[in-house]
């Protein structure tokens, strides 16, 4: 199907609401899913963001008449979506903490606890996410202490490839752990062992 322009797209709602977000979802999907899963690096969520945005479309077709343009107003929608599950990341963890904050009292290490744990599913989360060899590869690392010599040898990789592939795989990391919460940084580059990838 050839591109529709904003124009035309809005221009068809105003007689089939239905036949004008199909258009847009066909038309516009892929690229605000990738949008999406670079920010919240995870397909299911990413998918459902994007899903979210078109149902927007559709309950505000009266609103969207009045618009020059229809792609700026589906990225500003899809920001709000991924701007509220950040903000419900944040709040299920912050209450995790302040359930715990008494308890803290009497036994300092259970905050600490908590929040290595947390940190700890989000590591295994995207570590999952990764390609097989990526994984392989921070797998030898993190859990065996391997070093990048003998992961090489392991793998019959250059050593090149692997420190390419660590590389990569903390980069990865450390964007999660970026937009789970920035504050939480280098608790979580200690945890997922990023720090050993040049070894």
């Amino acid at each position: 199907m050839s591109d529709f322009s904003d124009n035309h797209i809005i221009s068809i709602a105003k007689t089939n609401k239905q036949r004008a977000v199909t258009i847009a979802f066909d038309q516009y999907w892929e690229l605000l899913f990738r949008h999406a899963y670079g920010k919240l690096q995870s397909e299911e969520l990413a998918k459902d963001a994007v899903q979210e945005v078109f149902i927007v479309m559709w309950e505000n077709m009266d609103k969207l008449l009045l618009l020059d343009k229809l792609l700026p107003y589906l990225y500003s929608v899809l920001r709000h979506r991924i701007l509220t599950q950040f903000r419900k990341d944040e709040v299920r963890l912050r209450y995790a903490m302040a359930q715990t904050s008494q308890e803290a009292q009497y036994e300092p290490s259970t905050h600490q606890l908590l929040l290595n744990k947390e940190l700890q599913e989000i590591i295994k989360e995207e570590v999952a996410k990764m390609p097989e060899k990526m994984q392989q590869i921070y797998s030898l690392k993190k859990e065996d202490n391997c070093s990048i010599k003998e992961i090489a040898l392991q793998l019959n990789l250059s050593e090149q490839t692997v420190k390419n592939q660590l590389f990569n795989a903390s980069t990865r990391l450390k964007q999660r752990l970026i937009n789970y919460d920035p504050s939480l940084l280098q608790i979580g580059l200690i945890i997922s062992g990023i720090y050993l990838a040049g070894k």
